[in-house]
């Protein structure tokens, strides 16, 4: 085989790769329906509520008590997250909430971490302009 043979196999290797990361679960991440996410929005004193969607989306609808740091900032190391009570993530959909805890697991290894699976969209409760 050639040279530029053996190139595009390393980077067909690298990209299958980069898709498996991207896809990859959250190591230790609970996945919480809105029933535990409830339970859990009862002891409010144990847990730092995230909402990582931009700021536009947290001021038009969130999640009474939420604090918002967005993806973007925690990607960029931004934001200091507290580590001394359990985190809950959520987003919109659940999809921002996971790649979050993806990049706070790497930095913070022993962190409990939950998201809100589905997102906002989970919840069955009525939705009402600047909280839920």
């Amino acid at each position: 085989m050639d040279t530029i043979t053996w190139l595009q196999i390393g980077l067909g290797v690298i990209f299958v790769i980069l898709i498996y990361d991207s896809f990859r679960p959250v190591k230790n991440l609970e996945h919480l329906s809105e029933a535990d996410f409830k339970e859990k929005m009862k002891k409010p004193k144990e847990i730092t509520l995230i909402d990582v969607r931009n700021p536009y989306e947290y001021q038009t609808n969130h999640i009474k008590g939420a604090v918002n740091f967005p993806l973007s900032k925690i990607k960029r190391n931004k934001v200091e997250i507290p580590t001394d009570k359990d985190i809950i993530l959520y987003c919109q959909t659940g999809i921002r909430s996971k790649q979050a805890a993806k990049v706070l697991r790497r930095r913070h290894k022993d962190l409990p971490l939950s998201h809100l699976k589905g997102g906002l969209y989970s919840l069955k409760t009525q939705v009402t302009p600047g909280q839920k």
